[in-house]
């Protein structure tokens, strides 16, 4: 055929968009995944001509499709390596919003790694149906040398102004961006075996990408959710070029539209910045933040346990001179991978889906733990504590972030029995007595495991304890002795910030107090200022799906009442007010789904607030039994602060948003008065701050008509996966299939904190204590032994309160220790980095562990680290 005058090209991309499971299970698509690779071999077999296909930038198919027929490895390795087949580069598509920004980087490092393994890369950020972007994708791509992306929900097409556009990242980032059209990853799907048919869904798909144009390049996905190949693409291309004069059509890729696009595009180009969450033109569906919120606790968790346990503790103990178990932390991270595309993680499949995504998190979790304990027991054991006397035993505070920590320490010291005791003391470093509250004592056993014999069961003598331990070494441990007193009298009273009456509690920090409808108002003690109606709980109405939070067209907001006070826990080191009753609540909807029953259920509620001594953090921790159906329960915090703007933390970011929701009449979604958080919401004035930090709760709304409220959803319950007559928005998400199981019936527990503080989120270092809140901290008991640690260590300290960390492993190829920090503030910052071990040469490095320039280092390594910042230092170990 000769060549065409005309620069455009047009690139017919055959791929399938394959969501793992979703309304069928993981067993049942992996069915029609077989019969897509089968049908696929069969037409690369008999037809040299058809030359590409896109497995929807994920290479977990590779492992799904082998794990059935492994004899076709090599095969597939052929056909990728050759460029037929593209695979990666991430290992599963992810939902941005619901995953930690560490999952995001494990993503792509086992995507690269399988796909290199198979023979090539597709380098294209490719992200066709997550529902919006983070602020931070930028960074993260371009950390893996990935300088563009394509996708398509979450931003006004008016916006882009063209099919390509400049993103950047709160960081000055830049990445090419493909902005899909609005029918999305399928504007070439399904064509017709009739030829001139076919031309004319082409020809519309073409037009509208010309009024778009920025590049002479042209999009045509064939392709959409599970569809084969299409065999007859080929002899279809031949034919649509003769119809196309000015147009060269081509069965091509990703790779080579992307290409070509930045070959042709126009030099002013629009540029946009931060994150993508618009419902304007298509949906982002960001209900499904509060969908099945039992997923996304168990989620934080194992997340939680794999970046700030397993992994930095497996470094600590590498260090040591143990085995670092990188095989099986993959397991781990896989299990939790698995769970991470939008319809798992959302919460928005079908039944079945979630009961089985609740094991893959158990064993991830099951995995984590095991690591960690068998790191902090070996670290234990070489630990010198050879002063201890026979009624006394070391407990050893570990903390896994490189910032020193002062947290309430809740635990069990287990003595032999011959070692007799009502009470304890607890001693710090310099052997003076702390004050400590004693919770409980008693006779018990333990489980011994040994590799030789089977398990045994010793008799000991326990005690529960909390304390506050003041200053844990960074990225290490302090070690307290614990000594057992038998001694019947009564022993001196602690001096202790901690007081309490019969409807309120009391430490350094805060007073708060109990009203008689189970509210309570906080005084801040260094501002005296009275935050009147906390932790009020509103529950409402529910019309909506998995996707969308709807309230019925004749709703009841019904607010709590509850009367029962009572004190818990009091003593020296911590007490809890505990706050409980019942709340009244609709049985469920009416049969048109347009109000609330007449029917009203006992529903128990109950929250346990506790003050630790000397910590300036309220913890909350909420039981709900849910008896009810189709409704939204949320805890409401009033704050009075003045302002137009909250900050929410997301992903190595902490984004500044509007409270106020835009006009959304005449969009697609209406825009949503709730968005997403990872781990803390912030509101601050030139008056004061608060802030509320949560463990796996990512949904808040900021209500400025409340007195700029914060509402934080616990849960929302609904029985259906998408349904269409809905007040934010009038189509159809997914097939409407009933899902019974996420009504969310039973008993839930929710973990969230408040902080109440001067100035803003960065000055009161909120980003740091709402890390370890989640992180919390973990003991180990030791008996007298010698050892070569000595009784307080650090192994890494960052000193700027500023900078955050995310990650310390071990490298993926070497024998070097990779560490992730990030500057979430808006302005550049130095901060020094001690090592508490002999360091050889250290790297400034990327996303992908790529070593980019060595850094100078003299007892400490001084770095700088601009505003909205990701720094990866590889650090070479002297052992």
């Amino acid at each position: 055929m000769p060549e065409k005058k005309s620069a455009y090209k047009a690139f017919i991309v055959p791929h399938t968009h394959w969501d793992r499971e979703w309304y069928l299970t993981f067993q049942q698509f992996k069915l029609r995944l077989i019969r897509t690779f089968e049908n696929l071999f069969d037409i690369i077999e008999n037809d040299e001509e058809f030359t590409d296909f896109n497995f929807d930038g994920q290479t977990i198919v590779l492992e799904d499709y082998l794990e059935v027929y492994p004899d076709k490895k090599n095969l597939l390795k052929k056909y990728i390596s050759e460029g037929i087949i593209q695979v990666g580069p991430w290992y599963i598509l992810p939902d941005e919003f619901l995953v930690s920004g560490e999952s995001t980087i494990r993503n792509l490092l086992m995507g690269h790694k399988i796909a290199k393994e198979f023979g090539k890369v597709m380098k294209i950020g490719y992200l066709p149906d997550s529902f919006g972007h983070i602020s931070q994708m930028p960074q993260i791509l371009q950390g893996f040398n990935i300088d563009n992306i394509i996708f398509w929900r979450g931003i006004d097409y008016n916006k882009t102004q063209g099919n390509e556009f400049i993103w950047e990242g709160p960081d000055g980032t830049e990445l090419f961006a493909a902005h899909l059209p609005q029918v999305g990853y399928c504007n070439a799907r399904s064509l017709p075996e009739d030829y001139e048919e076919a031309y004319q869904v082409i020809k519309a798909s073409i037009d509208d990408l010309l009024k778009r144009e920025t590049s002479k390049s042209l999009l045509l996905l064939n392709g959409v959710d599970h569809l084969e190949a299409q065999p007859h693409i080929p002899e279809l291309v031949k034919y649509l070029n003769k119809r196309f004069p000015d147009i060269e059509l081509s069965q091509g890729n990703l790779t080579q539209f992307m290409d070509y696009a930045k070959e042709t595009v126009t030099s002013k180009l629009k540029k946009l910045r931060g994150e993508f969450r618009s419902s304007k033109d298509m949906m982002t569906l960001n209900g499904v933040y509060s969908a099945r919120m039992y997923i996304k606790q168990a989620n934080e968790k194992c997340q939680t346990l794999l970046e700030n346990w397993a992994e930095p503790t497996s470094v600590f103990a590498w260090l040591q001179g143990k085995k670092y178990r990188s095989n099986l932390i993959w397991n781990g991270w896989k299990w939790l991978m698995k769970n991470h595309p939008h319809d798992s993680i959302c919460g928005c499949s079908i039944d079945q889906v979630h009961k089985e995504m609740m094991v893959r998190f158990d064993w991830a979790e099951q995995i984590a733990e095991e690591i960690t304990n068998e790191n902090l027991d070996y670290i234990s054991s070489k630990i010198n504590v050879e002063y201890l006397a026979d009624d006394e035993l070391a407990l050893v505070v570990f903390n896994p972030l490189p910032y020193k920590m002062t947290e309430n320490i809740n635990t069990r010291v287990n003595f032999p029995t011959n070692v007799k005791l009502n009470r304890v003391k607890v001693m710090d470093e310099n052997n003076q007595e702390i004050c400590y509250q004693l919770k409980d004592y008693g006779k018990g056993q333990k489980m011994e495991l040994s590799p030789f014999d089977t398990p045994t069961f010793i008799d000991i003598n326990y005690v529960d304890i909390s304390f506050t331990a003041e200053d844990i070494p960074a990225a290490g441990y302090k070690t307290y002795i614990i000594k057992a007193v038998d001694d019947l009298t009564m022993p001196p009273e602690y001096k202790s910030d901690i007081s309490y009456g019969h409807n309120y509690i009391e430490n350094c920090f805060y007073r708060i107090e109990a009203n008689a409808d189970g509210t309570v108002n906080i005084m801040d003690k260094s501002s005296n200022k009275v935050y009147r109606n906390c932790n009020k709980f509103v529950d409402s109405g529910d019309a909506g799906d998995e996707y969308t939070f709807s309230p019925p067209l004749k709703n009841r907001i019904i607010s709590t009442n509850l009367s029962s006070f009572s004190i818990e826990s009091s003593g020296p080191a911590e007490v809890t007010l505990k706050i409980a009753g019942i709340i009244l609540l609709p049985e469920g909807l009416s049969q048109d789904r347009k109000s609330r029953l007449d029917n009203y259920v006992d529903c128990p509620l109950e929250t346990k607030i506790t003050l630790y001594s000397n910590i300036q953090r309220i913890d909350f921790e909420t039981t709900f039994n849910n008896k009810v159906k189709d409704h939204r329960l949320r805890v409401e915090f009033p704050t009075n602060i003045d302002t137009d703007v909250v900050y929410a933390e997301g992903h190595f970011d902490v984004v500044e948003r509007p409270i106020q929701v835009p006009d959304s009449e005449g969009w697609v979604e209406k825009a949503y008065k709730t968005a997403h958080n990872s781990g803390f919401v912030s509101l601050y004035d030139k008056n004061s701050g608060f802030s509320l930090l949560n463990r796996g709760l990512p949904e808040y709304e900021v209500i400025p008509e409340k007195n700029n409220t914060i509402a934080l959803t616990l849960l929302r319950s609904v029985g259906w996966l998408s349904v269409s007559d809905l007040e934010y928005r009038t189509i159809e998400a997914g097939p409407c299939l009933p899902t019974p199981e996420a009504q969310c019936l039973g008993e839930h527990t929710f973990s969230y904190a408040i902080i109440i503080h001067q100035g803003s989120w960065i000055e009161a270092g909120i980003s740091r204590k709402a890390k370890q809140y989640r992180v919390q901290v973990k003991t180990r008991e030791l008996k007298k032994q010698t050892g070569n640690l000595p009784d307080n260590y650090s192994y890494i300290q960052i000193n700027n309160d500023k900078i955050d960390i995310s990650s310390i492993k071990k490298h993926e190829l070497e024998d070097k220790i990779v560490i992730r920090l990030y500057n979430p503030t808006d302005s550049d910052e130095l901060t020094k980095i001690k090592f508490g071990f002999n360091t050889g040469d250290i790297f400034l490095g990327n996303l992908a562990e790529e070593t980019n320039k060595k850094l100078e280092y003299d007892k400490q390594l001084e770095l700088s680290v601009p505003a909205k910042k990701i720094k990866t230092i590889i650090v070479n170990p002297d052992i």
